[in-house]
C-alpha cells in the first residue's frame, strides 16, 4: 500500500499547476458569490457552478491519458518499477493520483457551492451528493483513459476514452435511456447538469456505485494490458 500512496502523492505534485488552474475557477465562483446579490443572481451562480463542475471530468481525462506516457518520456517508470514495484501497484497509484486530484478540486467547488449556492436556497446535502458524482465520473473517466494509455499516445487516448464514454451516452439519447448507464460517466455528469433550485434532484447512488465497479474493471484490464507493454521503448 505504501508504495502505491507514494506513487499517488508524486502524480499528484507533478500535476500541481494543472490543479492549480483548475482551482482557479473555483476562484472565480466565490468571487461570484461575493459580487453578486445571491437572491437575484442565484439562477447565474448555479450556471456558473455547474460549468466549472465539468472542467475537472475533462481534466481527469487528461491526467489519465498523459501519465504513463509522461512517465515513460522520462524513463521515470523504469526506476520506479526496478524498485519492486509491481506493474499494478504502480497503475493502482495513478488512479488514486487522479482520484485525489479530481478529489481536491470537487472539495474546494464543494465548499464554495455549499456557502454560494446554500445561501441561495439550493440543499447543502445535495451539493456534497453532486459532488460525488463527479468524483465517481472523474475516477472511471480517468481509468479508461489511462487504459489506453498504456498502448497509446495522450492525444489517441483522449480519443478513445471520449468515445468509450459518448457511445453509451449517444445510444442513451436515441436508443433507450437506460444506455447511458452502460458506462455512466454520462449519467453521472446528467445529474449534476440537471440540478436546479426547483428540483434538485435526490440522492441516487447506483450509478455511483457501478462507476466504481467498472472503474475496477478498467484497472484489471489497463494491467492486463500494460503486462505485455514493453516500457524500456522510448516514446516520442
Amino acid at each position: 500500500m505504501k508504495p502505491v500512496l507514494l506513487i499517488a502523492i508524486n502524480f499528484v505534485r507533478e500535476q500541481r499547476w494543472p490543479i492549480f488552474v483548475l482551482l482557479l475557477w473555483v476562484l472565480l465562483l466565490a468571487v461570484l458569490g461575493l459580487a453578486a446579490n445571491i437572491p437575484r443572481d442565484r439562477e447565474d451562480l448555479l450556471f456558473v457552478f455547474k460549468q466549472v463542475s465539468i472542467y475537472v471530468v475533462a481534466f481527469s481525462i487528461f491526467f489519465g491519458g498523459s501519465a504513463i506516457y509522461s512517465e515513460r518520456k522520462s524513463r521515470r517508470i523504469l526506476a520506479v518499477l526496478s524498485k519492486g514495484v509491481s506493474r499494478q501497484q504502480y497503475l493502482s497509484g495513478l488512479v488514486l493520483g487522479v482520484t485525489i486530484a479530481c478529489g481536491i478540486y470537487c472539495f474546494a467547488l464543494g465548499l464554495t457551492g455549499s456557502w454560494t449556492l446554500g445561501e441561495a436556497g439550493f440543499p447543502m446535502l445535495q451539493v456534497w451528493f453532486l459532488m460525488a458524482c463527479l468524483v465517481a465520473a472523474c475516477m472511471l473517466a480517468g481509468t479508461v483513459a489511462l487504459m489506453f494509455s498504456t498502448f497509446l499516445n495522450p492525444f489517441f487516448a483522449a480519443g478513445a476514452t471520449a468515445l468509450v464514454l459518448g457511445l453509451p451516452a449517444l445510444a442513451g439519447q436515441t436508443v433507450a435511456p437506460r444506455w447511458a448507464d452502460a458506462i455512466p460517466v454520462y449519467s453521472l455528469v446528467a445529474i449534476v447538469l440537471r440540478s436546479s433550485y426547483r428540483f434538485p434532484g435526490r440522492a441516487v447512488w447506483f450509478p455511483i456505485l457501478l462507476a466504481l465497479v467498472e472503474m475496477l474493471i478498467f484497472w484489471a484490464l489497463s494491467a492486463q494490458i500494460f503486462w505485455r507493454v514493453d516500457i524500456a521503448v522510448a516514446v516520442e
